[in-house]
């Protein structure tokens, strides 16, 4: 047991002080987390094709309408299976400011603390259970989630935890709730969860819960890849391992090449560092997690065997935010073994926390975790270009059709019909940000010298005529309705 000096009081106000401490927690990665996306969404650094894809489609949705992307070119449950959408769409009754969707999420991912919180306190002693409660919020994979925009995969670990919470204690009515609840963010987390009946035989001794629960995740993911997505006008679900495949046929290729498959699990060697990195940020514990390796095993390998997408090898964007939950309950039921087997004594409650403490920040600092943005002074500067795009967007008329760049476009997607660059379609407005220095990101599939012959091939054409600039932003309107 701690000594006297480190204990900490029981209760403050009648509740436990371990809940106030989580609740600080929470509130304090909250608003981290909200400043860290609003302020970057306010530097025009959101990105229009993801953000804008989900914000017009919620928005449509908030109306009753169609939700139809003209940015993506699909209707929403077409472009990815995720019916979780509606139920976030009611946001946009109250607001129409895009922002609500980034506050939200960081508020619904710091909000997993308290069931992985719950989980922990059962199996560890206080100043443990609050520690494996603070690296998951502080995970590097969860920071990088709040800093790529918005993506509905955010909200997974917040019902994944829960669904562990619910699975600890045997509430099976609320496990299998939320379990839909988790299936309902995109159509691919049934084959992740359908590993989950592993853990549940393995670790729960529980058979036939297990076997329900991998029934109805796979299910789940069959019937959203091959029957609803194909009914609503998908028809493109391919390409993971070459040009043109299917997600079957890759499997398939991996099932009769074990040795490719291996191969392409650990090369390039941008895939291992991944590994390396995310289990370290735990102190290596969850590899004494045995029954949990293999839903670790799957996201990883889901991840890394698509060859065709790198981007998902890495740690950042939203890739490892599920993998936020998975590691903290996996070090939960370590740090568990561990005390069964050498006592809780102070020596070794100190020792722990520093096995987990001591990589997890060291890993924040080697990977430059987005949360030391908030550092900068960079970060909160103004530059010139920023009001000038804020006056130009001023100016456009709310109901009318909009074609922008990249970076602009999730700050006028509340339209029936907004485009990306360099697709223009038959947009009233055209909306261009030209100053020097900027990243080829910002301009999607262009880059800023094909942006600017685009626009000067716009006016030459006749198409087009500036109607309003400012600094190095102009703002285009169609011809035929000046």
């Amino acid at each position: 047991m701690l000594p006297k000096r480190f204990k900490l009081p029981r209760h403050f106000l009648g509740v436990s002080v371990d809940f106030w401490i989580i609740v600080a927690i929470f509130l304090i990665f909250s608003i981290l987390y909200s400043l860290l996306s609003v302020v970057r969404h306010n530097h025009f650094q959101s990105q229009g094709v993801d953000f804008s894809t989900y914000d017009q489609a919620l928005w449509l949705y908030s109306k009753f309408e169609r939700p139809f992307s003209t940015v993506g070119g699909n209707l929403d449950l077409a472009d990815r299976f995720r019916p979780i959408m509606l139920f976030i769409s009611p946001l946009y009754w109250f607001t129409q400011n895009e922002r609500v969707l980034l506050i939200f999420q960081a508020i619904i991912l710091s909000a997993a603390v308290f069931p992985i919180w719950l989980v922990s306190r059962k199996r560890l002693p206080r100043l443990l259970a609050i520690t494996t409660a603070f690296i998951y919020v502080d995970f590097i994979g969860i920071q990088a989630v709040n800093v790529y925009d918005f993506h509905e995969m955010s909200l997974l670990p917040f019902f994944l935890a829960w669904l562990f919470y619910f699975l600890d204690n045997g509430y099976w009515k609320s496990f299998f709730l939320t379990l839909i609840l988790c299936l309902s963010v995109r159509e691919h987390v049934g084959l992740l969860l359908s590993f989950l009946g592993i853990y549940i035989w393995a670790a729960k001794k529980n058979f036939k819960i297990g076997v329900i629960t991998s029934a109805i995740s796979i299910t789940w993911s069959v019937v959203a890849i091959k029957l609803i997505m194909p009914l609503f006008g998908q028809h493109s679900y391919d390409s993971f391992v070459q040009p043109g495949d299917t997600l079957g046929s890759a499997i398939t290729a991996y099932i009769f090449s074990p040795v490719f498959a291996v191969k392409s699990f650990f090369l390039p060697l941008g895939k291992t560092e991944t590994l390396f990195w995310t289990f370290f940020s735990f102190g290596f514990t969850p590899l004494i997690a045995l029954s949990l390796l293999p839903i670790i095993g799957f996201q990883f390998a889901s991840r890394f065997l698509d060859l065709m997408h790198p981007i998902r090898w890495t740690i950042y964007y939203h890739y490892s935010a599920e993998m936020g939950v998975l590691m903290s309950i996996a070090t939960i039921l370590a740090l568990g073994k561990i005390l069964k087997r050498y006592g809780k004594s102070t020596k070794t409650i100190i020792v722990l926390m520093i096995l987990i403490l001591v990589p997890h920040l060291v890993t924040n600092v080697l990977l430059h975790a987005p949360l030391k943005n908030l550092l900068k002074g960079q970060f909160w500067r103004s530059q010139l270009s920023i009001s000038d795009n804020e006056m130009i967007l001023s100016l456009i008329p709310s109901k009318v059709s909009v074609a922008s760049q990249n970076n602009l476009l999730p700050h006028m997607s509340h339209r029936r019909n907004v485009y990306l660059l360099p697709n223009v379609s038959e947009a009233d407005y055209v909306m261009l940000d030209l100053h020097p220095g900027q990243n080829a990101w910002n301009f999607y599939t262009k880059n800023l010298e094909g942006a600017k012959i685009q626009m000067v091939h716009l006016v030459i054409s006749g198409q087009y005529e500036v109607t309003f600039s400012a600094g190095d932003t102009y703002l285009l309107e169609r011809r035929d309705k000046i």
